[in-house]
């Protein structure tokens, strides 16, 4: 008798385990792909406060690679996470899984400390040290592929008070 109890407590609970709904993009387990890649360059300002050419970033830079389904509204409840490493040539590439027929919502996003020109408080021209940031979205159609030009820009300038940060 209580084996046949714990057969039918174990069943029962099996049962409300197998029904319970997924909550997390999961790129294991859907067969369609969404390919996410590009390149991640960084752009610093001289001594004039003109941007320079944009640099490539170092080999194994990271890329936050945030995504989600949109509802009908086009808004996404909950985002799932990849960060993957830039290659030599600054280059990254992912295939995140797709439910079959969606759209994903994708975004990159990626940030590093370096030296760039901004003014202090007394309006002369310094470098300092500066934070880097920068962040692309798009809309992927399943099965397709996208390609992200990600430049990452001074966003936040330190090191002493009253430097102008970025706009």
């Amino acid at each position: 008798m209580k084996k046949f109890s714990l057969l039918c407590l174990s069943a029962i609970l099996f049962a409300l385990v197998g029904c319970t709904e997924q909550t997390e993009l999961s790129t294991d387990v859907l067969e369609t792909k969404v390919t996410v890649m590009g390149y991640v360059r960084y752009i610093t300002l001289n001594k004039n406060l003109a941007q320079e050419d944009p640099e490539l970033v170092a080999p194994g830079h990271k890329v936050n690679i945030f995504y989600g389904v949109p509802d009908d509204k086009g808004k996404v409840a909950a985002y799932a996470l990849k960060t993957v490493a830039v290659d030599n040539d600054a280059f990254f590439k992912v295939e995140l899984g797709c439910p079959v027929g969606k759209t994903l919502n994708v975004r990159v996003e990626s940030s590093m400390y370096g030296e760039s020109y901004t003014t202090d408080k007394d309006s002369k021209k310094v470098s300092c040290e500066t934070y880097f940031f920068g962040e692309k979205e798009a809309d992927i159609a399943c099965g397709s592929a996208y390609n992200f030009q990600l430049d990452i820009t001074p966003a936040a300038n330190f090191g002493e008070d009253g430097m102008k940060q970025p706009n």
